[in-house]
């Protein structure tokens, strides 16, 4: 397949990226993204942050959101060009209070992000449930595109 864009390719690329791109708008309409650590769990990502910051006074002022990924990425130098995976993601983000929701939010976060070590995610979890702010993206679109030939 060769840049079609489909739901399924964008999933994908939301499961298998190493990082994702948040972006958002800020207080003043400028626009403001930042890499994160997010996983996706059915129609929804979760990602975490510290309590304060830039980010939360975006996404609590403007909550709709676009998530960007891309797996896979490999330069095929002979050809002068990229193969690769990519996402794009729409939705609206909303913190999570309930406190088994930010558990299986951050044990997500985990299993993705330090699958050899799962020995520790409850201790981690536990440890550190009371400095983060856990959100939810709860998606409304997503898109996917993929280039796997030269």
């Amino acid at each position: 397949m060769k840049r079609d864009e489909n739901r399924e390719e964008g999933l994908k690329a939301l499961d298998e990226c190493e990082y994702m791109v948040l972006a958002m708008t800020d207080r003043l309409g400028e626009p403001y993204c930042l890499p994160l650590n997010g996983v996706r769990v059915g129609e929804c990502v979760y990602f975490h942050c510290a309590r304060r910051g830039e980010k939360l006074d975006c996404l609590r002022a403007h909550p709709a959101v676009c998530i960007t990924a891309v797996g896979g990425q490999q330069v095929v130098q002979a050809e002068y060009t990229t193969l690769f995976t990519c996402a794009v993601a729409r939705g609206r983000a909303v913190e999570v209070t309930d406190p088994e929701e930010m558990r299986r939010g951050l044990r997500a976060i985990c299993e993705k992000y330090t699958p050899d070590c799962p020995g520790r995610v409850e201790e981690v979890i536990e440890k550190y449930l009371p400095a983060v702010s856990v959100w939810r993206v709860d998606l409304t679109s997503v898109s996917g595109r993929r280039k796997d030939t030269p």
